[in-house]
């Protein structure tokens, strides 16, 4: 029974490290994940039904619509060139179990922690040089 206990830990050591090092998301699947967070927070926060309609009733609805559709279809980076520009500006560090990013663009700053496929994502405020 004593050496059953043992065994049992490292064996579930051994399947956690395995799940983490197997889920560890790449530079490019952090990319394709922080382009998105981004382009939903712009839209959300430029575009908001809410605050449209509040002042402007039907007029402000339009109007939040037409915004959503200028971002949607609008002269705006495609993905493909935001998720360049992240990568051009993120410090990248795989920790074999799990990986550290650090961005800073022109869109904001932030820091990342990504294992087992998912990101814990922290906006940063912006230096400012003094």
């Amino acid at each position: 029974m004593k050496k059953t206990v043992p065994s049992v830990v490292i064996l579930l050591l051994a399947a956690v490290g395995a799940a983490l090092f197997f889920t560890n998301p790449t530079e490019e699947d952090y990319a394709e994940y922080l382009s998105q967070t981004v382009a939903d927070e712009v839209q959300s926060s430029l575009c908001q039904p809410e605050g449209f309609s509040e002042w402007l009733g039907r007029v402000g609805e339009a109007l939040s619509s037409a915004c959503q559709g200028i971002l949607a279809g609008g002269e705006s980076l495609s993905q493909a060139e935001v998720e360049d520009l992240i990568v051009e500006n993120t410090q990248y560090n795989n920790r074999i179990f799990l990986s550290t990013y650090v961005t800073e663009s022109p869109f904001g700053n932030y820091r990342a922690i990504g294992f087992l496929n998912r990101f814990v994502l922290q906006p940063q405020p912006a230096q400012t040089e003094e």
